[in-house]
């Protein structure tokens, strides 16, 4: 599926971004609602029943999804937030409507722009949904400094579809690639209906912000699917392995963990993040 492409927006991020996908790049209520905020409404903690993970539920809102740390949830008024959501991906050439393969959801090049990635991502959505109104604007894209750990951003926008008009925000991550050419994206995202985007913003965001995956939960979501190689080292005999490589996967998956938590779900100011993050 492709989308008509109209870009207004002059951040060459937001360019690459619609040049991925089609993606139209304008103004939206998203941005433009901002001078009014309402506060969030009270929120109650659901924990999933095998305890992956656990998030704040607005009141009137129900839990469709919460196992495996991936948690879904859906308003009494077509809101809808997804969190925990990962996908392996094989580092070669997008090709729209592919098909998964095996542990791989689809191939896109590593070496393309977050944002890159992130548009493809909802052309594959839309594609699979199956509806041709589809129509996706983003508004603003702000980076999440987790520069040793991962490539992170937020994005705030527009989806209209045969259901109407919503706004939307992500917190994407693209994870590094493994010695196989595989990498994982990680996302959370709530679309709310535009009526109510004043309304119920904060709200979402408080949701977002609410979620704890568990700490194995976390590291799974985070895993390659290749354990990465522990680096050379030449005070070890023959140059080898300064430490196991099992010994090295646990490390970095406690520090990608920490800087997940920290810098993408609680939103963490850079100042306070760990060194190894950025």
């Amino acid at each position: 599926m492709t989308f008509p492409m109209q870009v207004r927006h002059g951040s060459e991020f937001l360019k690459f971004a619609a040049l991925a996908a089609g993606f139209i790049v304008g103004t939206s209520l998203a941005t433009a609602q901002q001078s009014t905020p309402i506060p969030p409404t009270p929120l109650q903690t659901y924990t999933a029943s095998d305890q992956s993970a656990s998030v704040g539920v607005p009141a009137g809102w129900n839990v469709t999804k919460a196992e495996y740390g991936i948690i879904q949830m859906s308003g009494p008024k077509g809101e809808s937030i997804s969190l925990g959501n990962t996908l392996f991906i094989q580092n070669g050439p997008f090709q729209p409507g592919q098909k998964a393969n095996g542990l791989i959801s689809m191939t896109i090049p590593n070496q393309a722009t977050l944002a890159q990635k992130y548009a493809i991502v909802w052309q594959q959505a839309a594609a699979a949904a199956g509806d041709p109104t589809e129509r996706v604007s983003v508004t603003s894209a702000t980076p999440v400094p987790l520069g040793n750990i991962a490539q992170c951003g937020i994005f705030l926008g527009t989806q209209t579809n045969a259901k109407g008009a919503s706004n939307f925000e992500s917190r994407f991550c693209s994870l590094p690639m493994d010695t196989n050419g595989v990498y994982k994206l990680f996302w959370m995202t709530a679309v709310i209906p535009a009526s109510l985007a004043t309304q119920e913003r904060a709200t979402a965001e408080a949701v977002l912000s609410s979620y704890r995956p568990s700490l194995a939960s976390l590291k799974a979501i985070l895993q390659p699917a290749t354990p990465p190689l522990p680096p050379m080292s030449v005070a070890a005999p023959g140059g080898g392995p300064a430490e196991s490589s099992t010994a090295y996967a646990e490390q970095m998956a406690d520090e990608s963990s920490t800087c997940m938590d920290e810098g993408v779900i609680r939103q963490e100011p850079e100042w306070q993040l760990p060194p190894y993050c950025r």
